[in-house]
């Protein structure tokens, strides 16, 4: 891949001066850190209760950071144990689950106890389990399952933090794994080269479709056209909620095989049109009212993002609702969660960016749509959601 510019250095825009009250506020953080570095200030604030109170929510803080990766790799553990799946509606103890699980049971109780604090798993009794609520939706949602088993490729590439963070490293197994990114011809792209990636995508978009039919009428379409819509993942479960809509998919040829097969699958065959080439030079098929980007966008840069853009509308008809849903960056705890996983996970795979909705905005007048407007999505750690207008 080469070497890549430090992480954030194509994203953070040209502030301007702080001016009089920014000055003032420069000035005020500077003394306030000043004050903490203190080592007698620190002992004067472990001395008084409520500031005391305060600090060690600061230092719990602080911890969580600094030992982030342990509890990943312990959840990472109990999926890959199938640890989960063992316990959903059930309960059992330390023995029934080190032998569901091919576990000795000190390592199976000493695995137990971590997850318990991790908050995945509750007491049923002595030495018996039973799922909490974040365990129950990991039992049941397969997707979430599968990407914690990916994100083992992620930390590798991740394993020198200084020369990832620094631009430094070469070509990572993420820029490998997703075949799309990598240059030349993305239509030339093989089976074999697709099917991994695009198998991750379905599995993983059942809580992400929730999230956007619950957002947005889809209903009152005529028909959807899916853009880069893999294996059909979200059309499905499109056409299962509004049986109405002509449904239509575009992407790359060897993605589409897939599509079809999918598709047939949830007997979805008959109201669904495929479509295969590039969508940032192709024809677009024109015919329909709704065209989605589910999840496309933040998977490129802004050129191609562009380029994409500019075909959609050289193609599309006028008065065509273009739906934008991804990921996107923002001040809200949920859009800030995402922003820093989204964009590492991006600068790893070597294209893409998670953006605020302003930028998206900026990118589709750009780009000629007219009339963008922000749904707010039932879930905005997921996805936010953008309708624009052809």
């Amino acid at each position: 891949m080469g070497a890549r510019p430090p992480l954030l250095a194509a994203a953070e825009p040209l502030q301007p001066a702080p001016g009089f009250f920014g000055n003032i506020a420069i000035r005020f953080r500077l003394w306030r850190n000043r004050q903490i570095a203190s080592s007698r200030f620190r002992a004067l604030v472990a001395s008084l209760p409520l500031l005391r109170r305060v600090a060690n929510g600061k230092a719990n803080e602080l911890f969580r950071l600094t030992t982030g990766f342990v509890h990943t790799q312990i959840l990472s553990a109990c999926v890959r144990a199938g640890l989960f799946g063992a316990l959903d509606a059930r309960a059992l103890s330390t023995a029934d689950l080190a032998a569901r699980c091919g576990m000795p049971v000190e390592s199976m109780r000493r695995l137990l106890s971590l997850a318990l604090r991790l908050d995945l798993l509750v007491r049923a009794g002595p030495d018996t389990w039973m799922l909490s609520d974040t365990g129950t939706v990991l039992a049941v949602d397969r997707g979430l399952r599968e990407m914690i088993r990916h994100h083992d490729m992620l930390y590798r590439d991740l394993a020198d933090a200084e020369a990832f963070f620094g631009g430094k490293t070469g070509e990572t197994e993420l820029r490998r794994y997703w075949a799309y990114v990598r240059g030349g011809n993305p239509t030339e792209i093989a089976n074999e080269e697709a099917a991994p990636y695009s198998a991750l995508m379905r599995e993983s978009q059942a809580m992400l479709a929730d999230c956007i039919l619950a957002s947005h009428d889809f209903g009152r379409y005529r028909s959807v056209l899916d853009i880069g819509g893999g294996e059909g993942a979200f059309l499905g479960a499109l056409g299962e909620q509004y049986p109405e809509p002509r449904l239509a998919l575009f992407d790359l040829p060897a993605v589409v095989e897939l599509a079809a097969r999918h598709l047939r699958d949830r007997g979805l065959s008959e109201s669904s049109t495929l479509w295969s080439g590039d969508f940032t030079a192709d024809p677009i098929p024109a015919d329909n009212d709704c065209v989605t980007l589910i999840r496309i966008l933040c998977d490129h840069d802004d050129d191609r993002v562009l380029k994409l853009l500019s075909n959609l509308h050289r193609h599309l008809r006028p008065g065509t609702d273009l739906v934008v849903a991804e990921a996107m960056a923002g001040d809200s705890e949920g859009a800030n969660l995402a922003a820093i996983y989204f964009d590492t996970y991006f600068a790893a795979m070597g294209s893409g960016r998670c953006r605020t909705a302003s930028e998206i905005e900026g990118l589709l007048s750009r780009s000629g749509f007219l009339q963008a407007r922000i749904i707010t999505t039932t879930n905005p750690l997921l996805a936010g959601m953008i309708v624009a207008t052809r």
